[in-house]
């Protein structure tokens, strides 16, 4: 997707410089130039190349959700060789292709992104055919453990936000077993943040030596799926009766938000994350508010409308500072 927003920014900008040639900001000789620096408009090859590439990722994930469905609606017909030999031999037949198709091209990545997928279905159908016992946590563990080679064979963003998610529902389900973990309930939610926010610094770490990684959707989920495990738990450490105060969860939560506003402002600007940025610090400091106007008020009506105000006030705010931002990004 990468190559598709650098075409739709490279077809906004020639848009931009025809209208500055009608208005007569540039001349001929200036317009000229800048059209030879910004390149030519994709042509029909390029689109071919890229629809071929998007019609691949499509198929391989039609795929991957065919083989788990076949199993779990025909599971009562088939026997054991029929389910485990079977997928077997479809992750097997993935994995060969990927190596002799050489896995530095698009399509022995697509295929690992299938054998990714049928890994955690034939350790499933073991799981449920043989019945060992094991926690649901330990079959993703271990499905991340087998997938990581592949992950860091491939050095595809498709593969390393499959891992990055079955990792997360592996951590999750684990702290799920232990709800007393460190301080409470909700801090299983703060630690798959803290988890996602790591993984999110390996992404942009990588995206520095490898230009796989240059998309800019990877950075986006992993910084929603932190913010959203960290501004829950903000939350929670604000409105629970017990613990009204700057908690560890809110010092985390202010952290990590300093952090991603610093980076995604000064280092790599990224308005989609300075708008779940802005999001979050709505929500936390709307219960802080919310906290503070309504805890033991005899005035409910009119707290609520202070709370109303200041809830659309601070959406104001962020909505006029994202779009200056996107102007001087334009401009």
């Amino acid at each position: 997707m990468a190559e598709w927003k650098r075409w739709t920014d490279g077809i906004a900008q020639q848009h931009r410089l025809v209208a500055w040639r009608r208005d007569g900001v540039l001349d001929a000789s200036t317009f000229t130039r800048a059209q030879q620096l910004l390149g030519p408009i994709p042509d029909a090859a390029q689109w071919r190349r890229f629809l071929d590439g998007l019609a691949l990722w499509l198929g391989v994930a039609l795929l991957a959700a065919g083989a788990v469905c076949f199993i779990a609606a025909n599971w009562e017909h088939l026997g054991k060789f029929a389910r485990l030999y079977g997928m077997q031999v479809v992750l097997v037949g993935a994995v060969i292709a990927a190596a002799w198709l050489g896995i530095v091209r698009v399509a022995a990545q697509a295929a690992l992104f299938l054998a990714t997928v049928l890994l955690g279905g034939l350790l499933a159908l073991i799981g449920q055919t043989y019945q060992t016992g094991a926690d649901t946590w330990e079959l993703f563990a271990l499905w991340t453990a087998l997938a990581l080679p592949w992950a860091l064979a491939g050095r595809n963003a498709a593969l390393w936000l499959l891992w990055a998610a079955v990792l997360n529902v592996a951590v999750a389900l684990w702290l799920g077993l232990r709800p007393q973990f460190w301080f409470g309930d909700w801090d299983m939610a703060a630690l798959v943040g803290v988890l996602n926010l790591a993984l999110l610094a390996g992404w942009e770490l990588a995206a520095n030596r490898w230009s796989e990684f240059h998309g800019r959707a990877g950075p986006r989920l992993l910084a929603a799926a932190a913010l959203l495990g960290l501004t829950i738990n903000g939350i929670v450490d604000v409105v629970d009766d017990e613990r009204f105060h700057v908690g560890a969860a809110t010092g985390v939560w202010l952290l990590a938000v300093l952090a991603l506003g610093y980076v995604y402002l000064r280092q790599r600007r990224d308005l989609a994350i300075l708008a779940m940025l802005a999001l979050s610090v709505i929500a936390i400091s709307t219960c802080w508010f919310g906290r503070a106007l309504l805890d033991g008020s005899d005035e409910a009506i009119g707290a609520w409308l202070i709370l109303a105000l200041l809830v659309i006030g601070q959406a104001a705010v962020a909505a006029i500072v994202l779009r200056r931002l996107a102007q001087q990004e334009a401009g």
